[in-house]
């Protein structure tokens, strides 16, 4: 007979099955620079450039001709005047399985060339995410069902791949560090969890191994070695007790240490033949910095900008069950609330503490194999009437649509990649494609005063300066007539469109029935069209199909060079 399967095996199941056509539709990897893009670019550039161009000093991309890598590297000056990777190669590392899959795939195949970036290479890295991924997901199923119920797994794992920003990250942004590092976190507490039970020197070296990469690919979550003294922690005997077992296996302690730094040497030996120092702070090239004396908490966890409670509400569910944790005397449970506390300390008082374009604060996505404890506690709360357990997972189920929700408002436009604010934020509220209000009441970061941690906001789009000075200088602007930029409410969203750089990626291969719904929907602009066709004696219908027309012939045709530049 067949061994009947858990219901948190069907739930990993369908992640098996849901990230693979999730990735197949948006096929990110087939459209423009493909999915190596912004960050991802100085994450993977280690690969090509050691095991292609063999060359990490990056002098390649000024002598070869056959690749524009200025659109591939993005490198920063040394000290010493040497050009460098901006970020660490731990990622690389967790990329190079794929790549080397797809670099031997490149090199037998006549279709694509095997020089890094070629359609192969993306795919590859889309679907590393994904391993990774599922991977995670079944050493998390082993860590919640040493504490809680199947049915209690089966919710926890559901909730945290669907309900959260996890699962973009899995998919539309795949290659970003986040999957990984969730990944690796939850590899560790498995690791922790099977180090305690057996000190040996094999579990000594994996612990060792896996901690030092943690944080090769991102050095805050060296956070999570606290969990190490802090396990099974419930008082401070407890935590005596840790500290001396830590003293008398003081020779395993020296293992994993060795095996932490062992991991980091590479990263050590390209630091130092670039820049001439063991530790190099590439980011300082780039002007960012901490600032501890004014950590951005509030707005961290609860603003309209990008706070993790508002983009990711399941993680308020979360913490609430820490409390939970500790009545049930979870081992985890004084590590997690530790280490949450720390972590948005910290993450908060980074200069760009909303990290750049992402969806909700992507930097949190890391430690969601940790935050699934306390979520499984509160679900499996025994002392709760059953009603009150369906209320509860009713709502998270409500949350999990409304995260996938948001997803897709985010990838239509409708949620900025920099921040919101709570006008931009309501005038979008359910509606998946943003609306004519959102784009004169959105705000945007000063960077260069937030690099000082100075915190203010300037206009995504100003509407008194409708076409940048860039585009009044061309010739092509001068000769247009009726064009676009001639009506006014048709030039606030040009110039929305040309300054957020969507235009080539948007106008050049959008459909008509895409440019003539968001029209419709619009209902300054469909006011507009309306009002052309009284003018012009024609249907509304027949209008809008020439105002979409009109938009369209005249991105794609007469302005492609000037959104190329």
């Amino acid at each position: 007979m067949l061994k009947k399967i858990s219901l948190s095996k069907y739930v990993i199941l369908l992640f098996i099955l849901a990230i693979p056509f999730v990735n197949f539709n948006h096929h990110k990897y087939s459209k423009g620079e493909g999915v190596i893009v912004w960050d991802i670019k100085s994450y993977y550039a280690y690969l090509p450039a050691a095991f292609i161009y063999k060359d990490l000093s990056l002098e390649f991309i000024h002598k070869n001709k056959t690749l524009d890598f200025g659109k591939w590297i993005w490198p920063v000056k040394t000290p010493a005047g040497k050009e460098a990777i901006l970020t660490s190669c731990g990622l690389s590392m967790l990329y190079s399985p794929f790549f080397f899959i797809a670099h031997t795939y490149a090199k037998i195949s006549p279709k694509y060339a095997a020089d890094g970036y070629s359609k192969p290479y993306h795919v590859a890295l889309t679907f590393s995410a994904y391993i990774y991924f599922i991977l995670a997901l079944f050493i998390l199923r082993k860590i919640l069902l040493k504490y809680f119920n199947e049915k209690t797994t089966a919710l926890t794992l559901f909730f945290i791949g669907a309900g959260t920003n996890l699962f973009y990250y899995v998919t539309y942004e795949a290659p970003m560090p986040h999957s990984y590092n969730f990944f690796l976190i939850v590899l560790f507490l498995w690791l922790l969890i099977k180090w305690y039970k057996n000190l040996n020197i094999k579990n000594t070296v994996f612990l060792g191994l896996t901690a030092g990469l943690i944080t090769l690919i991102r050095p805050t979550n060296i956070l999570i070695l606290l969990l190490i003294p802090l396990y099974g922690v419930s008082d401070f005997q407890k935590f005596k007790e840790n500290i001396n077992i830590l003293l008398k296996y003081w020779y395993l302690i020296l293992v994993m240490m060795f095996s932490f730094i062992l991991i980091w040497i590479p990263q050590f030996s390209y630091w130092y033949y670039v820049s001439g120092k063991i530790f190099y702070f590439s980011y300082g090239a780039k002007g960012a910095s901490f600032f501890f004396d004014n950590p951005q908490v509030t707005d961290f966890l609860f603003s309209w900008k990008k706070g993790w409670f508002v983009y990711t509400p399941i993680m308020l569910f979360a913490v609430f069950g820490i409390y939970r944790l500790f009545k049930l005397k979870n081992p985890f449970a004084t590590g997690t609330a530790i280490y949450l506390i720390l972590n948005v300390y910290i993450l908060s008082s980074w200069w760009s503490w909303w990290f750049g374009g992402s969806f909700g604060l992507r930097a949190m996505v890391d430690m969601y194999g940790l935050a699934a404890l306390p979520l499984a506690a509160l679900i499996e709360k025994k002392r709760n009437p059953n009603f009150l357990k369906h209320i509860l997972i009713g709502i998270l189920f409500l949350l999990t649509f409304y995260n996938q929700f948001q997803i897709q408002q985010y990838k239509n436009g409708a949620i900025h990649y920099w921040w919101m604010n709570k006008e931009a934020y309501r005038a979008n509220f359910l509606h998946l494609h943003p609306t004519c209000k959102y784009w004169k009441v959105l705000r945007k970061p000063d960077y260069e005063k937030a690099r000082k941690g100075i915190y203010v906001t300037v206009p995504v789009y100003d509407k008194h300066s409708v076409i940048s000075d860039s585009l009044l200088k061309t010739e092509i602007f001068k000769n247009i007539k009726d064009s676009i930029v001639s009506d006014s409410l048709s030039g606030i969203y040009a110039d929305s469109i040309i300054k957020s750089h969507k235009a080539g990626k948007y106008f050049k291969k959008l459909k008509l029935e895409y440019l003539t719904n968001y029209i419709d929907k619009c209902a300054m602009w469909k006011k507009e069209v309306k009002e052309k066709a009284r003018k012009n004696n024609i249907s509304y219908k027949n209008a809008l199909k020439a105002e979409a027309e009109r938009v369209y012939n005249t991105y794609s045709e007469k302005y492609e060079d000037t959104f190329n530049d």
